[in-house]
């Protein structure tokens, strides 16, 4: 992990980073190795391959299933120290780094997000510091409990539990350090409501469907951040509301009411929109033409658009999201994959009534582009963030 060639005023304190990144930073700044701690991974997928990336080491346990116990520690995450957590300042609440979650958790729900898969840290099993037992010392620290995961008759997200899981995919948590503090905090969000639903997504399907929604609308908040002037927004999302302001004599008025109000401006259409552009291509993996979504932009606007309603009612009016889209897919023999859609005109069940044309697409397609999009503009922010550094990099060398 590399870190900002000129880091800005905003980046340049490590305090601003989510602390799993702050510490790869010091890392890779030099700074003295200070413990190591080890942390059980656990998940029900199988886990090959094994890696180390900064001070991070993903040791592959082999573990194997059975029956009774289909979660396991396959991971065992080695977590070296370089950074000092900063004495708090207890005069002001601060808390713009939460996200719920423990510095080795950021860490793996950053690799459930890239891998695809159940993935959640258990409590300090070893630690290891300088001038004692290299062998480390066996440890019971924390209070994060064991993870509960009953496995279902038929799985929702099939592909998460099923299939290999590579750690050697997690090389792209070196891009972490070039993007901004602010991308990366979002990312970190987003993959912790992604990794939430990841373990709720077979017993509470519906609870699954709003956290799948909050990461994208998290890392969404981000993006159009740098998509268009506040007052811009504010004149194509409410026009009246706008027309009134502009007609006030004092300007720091339309400004000040554009800039309070632009995280809920257009939301429907934000959520959309992230989704349209950072669109991956269709599943690899897919079942009969007949049963497959319909993968044209104007077909993927009207279900996200009916999805962000669906979040809102589940929100506003206690109204789950609709029980096909919770169920698991149809899948006949032979099949890659199951459905994307349901496959018949209608369907009831305790006196409600549910329209094929009201059911946009069935959870594992979801969560097949809700994370990919995300993964996909992760790519995005470091891509045009490295450019930006090659430009300064190039500056500076003219200037020599």
């Amino acid at each position: 992990m590399e870190g900002p060639v000129e880091a800005s005023n905003e980046t340049a304190a490590a305090a601003n980073w989510p602390p799993a990144i702050a510490n790869w930073f010091a890392f890779e700044n030099g700074e003295p190795w200070l413990a190591a701690h080890e942390y059980p991974l656990f998940t029900d997928a199988w886990i090959t391959g094994e890696i180390t990336l900064g001070p991070y080491t993903f040791m592959n346990t082999v573990a194997v299933s059975n029956s009774s116990d289909v979660i396991k520690p396959a991971v065992i995450l080695r977590y070296g120290v370089y950074k000092k957590s900063p004495f708090p300042d207890f005069r002001k609440t601060t808390a713009e780094l939460h996200h719920g979650g423990s510095p080795p958790e950021e860490v793996a729900a950053l690799s459930s997000l890239i891998m695809a898969m159940r993935l959640r840290a258990g409590r300090t099993t070893r630690r290891f510091e300088p001038n004692l037992d290299p062998r480390g010392k066996p440890v019971e620290i924390g209070e994060q409990e064991l993870p509960y995961f009953q496995k279902p008759r038929t799985y929702k997200l099939p592909h998460i539990a099923m299939g290999p899981h590579s750690l050697m995919d997690l090389t792209k948590l070196q891009t972490l350090a070039k993007i901004s503090v602010t991308e990366a905090i979002a990312i970190v969000r987003s993959a912790r409501l992604y990794q939430d639903a990841m373990w709720l997504a077979e017993p509470e399907p519906e609870l699954a469907w709003l956290l799948l929604v909050s990461a994208i609308e998290t890392a969404a908040n981000e993006w159009q951040k740098g998509n268009g002037e506040n007052i811009a927004r504010l004149k194509c999302s409410k026009p009246k509301l706008y027309k009134y302001l502009d007609s006030i004599e004092d300007r720091s008025v339309l400004s000040t009411v554009a800039d309070n109000l632009v995280d809920s401006l257009g939301i429907t259409k934000k959520f959309k929109d992230f989704l349209i552009t950072f669109l991956p291509d269709p599943p690899s993996a897919r079942p009969a033409k007949w049963a497959q979504f319909n993968w044209e932009e104007k077909e993927l606007k009207r279900a996200f658009v009916k999805i962000y309603g669906y979040r809102s009612k589940a929100l506003h009016e206690g109204r789950p999201f609709p029980l096909p889209m919770c169920s698991p897919g149809f899948q006949e023999p032979g099949w890659d994959a199951p459905a994307e859609r349901m496959i018949a005109n209608a369907t009831s069940q305790n006196a409600n009534v549910w329209l094929h044309k009201d059911v946009p697409m069935n959870l594992h397609l979801f969560e097949y582009i809700a994370r990919n999009a995300l993964l996909i503009w992760w790519d995005s922010c470091a891509a045009r963030d490295e450019s930006a550094k090659g430009f300064i990099r190039e500056e500076a060398n003219l200037r020599q």
